[in-house]
Order: C-alpha cells, then sequence, then structure tokens
C-alpha cells in the first residue's frame, strides 16, 4: 500500500521549472550563447506591440539618448493582445532566448524570446525603486 502511495506520488509530482536568470537586457545581445535555451527574467519597456513587431528595450522611445538596448520578442497572439494596447508599457517577463538571429541575421521578426510568463504590466514610468 506504501509503495502504491509513493508510486502514485512520483507520478502526481510536476516537473520543476528551471529557475530563471536574471540578465540585462545588454547582457544577452553581448553575449548572446551564454543564455541560448535558457529562460530569463528581464524587464523593460514595449513600446509597441503587433504581429509586425513586438521588442522589449532599456528605455521609452521618447527617452533622451533613444531605446537603448532591444531584444525582439517571438509572435505570440496573446502576448500582442494583452500588451499592444497598453504600449508603450513597462513590463517584467519570462522568456527563453534563442540567440541564433542574435549571431546570424535574420529577416523578418526574429523569435529572440519567446515568452513563457508575462509577470507584470505596469505604467510607462518605472517603478520608484526603478530611477
Amino acid at each position: 500500500m506504501i509503495a502504491a502511495l509513493l508510486f502514485v506520488a512520483q507520478i502526481a509530482s510536476a516537473p520543476s521549472q528551471p529557475k530563471p536568470v536574471v540578465p540585462t537586457i545588454a547582457a544577452i545581445r553581448a553575449n548572446p550563447k551564454k543564455f541560448d535555451g535558457q529562460i530569463v527574467r528581464l524587464h523593460g519597456y514595449v513600446n509597441r506591440c503587433s504581429s509586425a513587431d513586438c521588442e522589449i528595450s532599456e528605455r521609452l522611445a521618447s527617452a533622451p539618448g533613444g531605446l537603448g538596448d532591444v531584444l525582439s520578442i517571438a509572435s505570440n497572439p496573446g502576448f500582442e493582445a494583452t500588451v499592444g494596447p497598453l504600449a508603450p508599457t513597462y513590463v517584467e517577463l519570462d522568456a527563453r532566448v534563442d540567440a541564433a538571429c542574435l549571431v546570424n541575421v535574420c529577416f523578418g521578426r526574429p523569435p529572440t524570446l519567446t515568452v513563457e510568463t508575462l509577470r507584470g504590466v505596469v505604467s510607462p514610468e518605472p517603478p520608484e525603486i526603478e530611477k
């Protein structure tokens, strides 16, 4: 009986998700192969997001000095429908990195980040602690 319960507990337990690493957008751009295939937790600005173009950047498009470093977000209708109407907005997300288009030239919308979890969306201004 106890052996059967232990066996059922092993089947029922869900596989643990890998804990995301927390790099900056600049760190991923500087060393894309290091992060290839990893789940990363990023925060930054989505200045626009549609089926044709969606990116996360270090700063608002209107900021002095421009966007800063930018990473493309892979096509995801749910993400686009949620974040697109709110853009520009500050987000925190967990995503899987695909370094192929950071290492080689890609055309169209590169699938550099595949969003796994949208953790938060806030106003265009970052939280007070980020300033």
